[in-house]
């Protein structure tokens, strides 16, 4: 279903409100406009290994560096959630997290699709924000229906693409994911971006040892990408543009194969804060 929740600065929304009482609006209602919305200038990605809502004591990078990727003033955004299910928590969270911003969120779910015209309904967004959870799942479930070639269409057409976790690896052809059992395994993304990618990259120790291994391996793409929690990356097209980060510790390293395993080389990352 095509879900709607006006939040701005202007407060359409108060803070506590819940996923239950937005309000359910027909696709064609959110397709409004569309071809005249002001497009990003080049396909543009941004996509994290995490941290855009942190706990309320801590500041938030990540939402305005995504507002200033868009033209339009008060910009529609769409979360995806079918790397977790659709799991309404994961809704709850992503509208509160925008609720201070001027924009206002809309719920697209592949599990009960208001409209099979999926590109129209990307078209009528500014930005569409896919969240984490099972990549495996998320593939799967994009591929099935083919909604993965809406995406790259829209994505081609200037509607900004960002995420976090599952929504950073999607973008690229490959990445490091924990959707199997006890494992870290390579999953396919949509390869929208060369290369493979790594979230939460100082998280658990294994993400490290893992991904040397398959970068060296042939296991997954190469070169190859890794993000701490909050860290972030911009594309335009498929040129890496800069890398931000939301706490001045935090890192991204580019891994590839070798002919003797692997090189791992950090990369300069852009603090957001003062």
């Amino acid at each position: 279903m095509a879900e709607k929740s006006g939040i701005s600065r202007r407060g359409m929304i108060g803070a506590g409100l819940g996923a239950a009482a937005m309000t359910t609006v027909a696709a064609s209602s959110a397709a409004g406009g569309a071809a005249t919305r002001p497009r990003a200038k080049q396909p543009t990605i941004f996509a994290t290994g995490g941290g855009w809502f942190p706990q309320a004591w801590q500041p938030s990078y990540f939402p305005e560096y995504a507002l200033g990727l868009s033209p339009v003033k008060s910009p529609k955004i769409c979360w995806l959630g079918a790397a977790s299910g659709e799991n309404s928590n994961s809704f709850e969270s992503f509208v509160q997290g925008w609720q201070a911003h001027d924009c206002s969120t809309y719920h697209f779910n592949i599990y009960q699709p208001a409209t099979l015209d999926f590109l129209d309904y990307l078209m009528s967004m500014d930005i569409i924000m896919v969240g984490g959870g099972s990549t495996k799942n998320l593939m799967a479930l994009w591929r099935e229906w083919e909604f993965d070639k809406a995406l790259h269409q829209a994505w081609q057409n200037g509607v900004v693409m960002t995420g976090g976790s599952a929504g950073l690896i999607c973008w690229f052809q490959s990445g490091l994911t924990d959707s199997y059992p006890k494992v870290l395994g390579a999953v396919k993304g949509t390869g929208f971006l060369p290369g493979s990618a790594n979230p939460h990259y100082e998280i658990r120790p294994d993400r490290k040892t893992r991904y040397r291994e398959l970068i060296a391996s042939g296991g997954i793409d190469s070169p190859g990408i890794a993000l701490d929690q909050d860290v972030g990356v911009l594309y335009h097209g498929t040129e890496l543009v800069e890398i931000v980060s939301g706490k001045k510790t935090s890192g991204a390293y580019r891994l590839v194969r070798t002919p003797t395993g692997y090189s791992e080389t950090p990369l300069p990352v852009r603090f957001l804060g003062a």
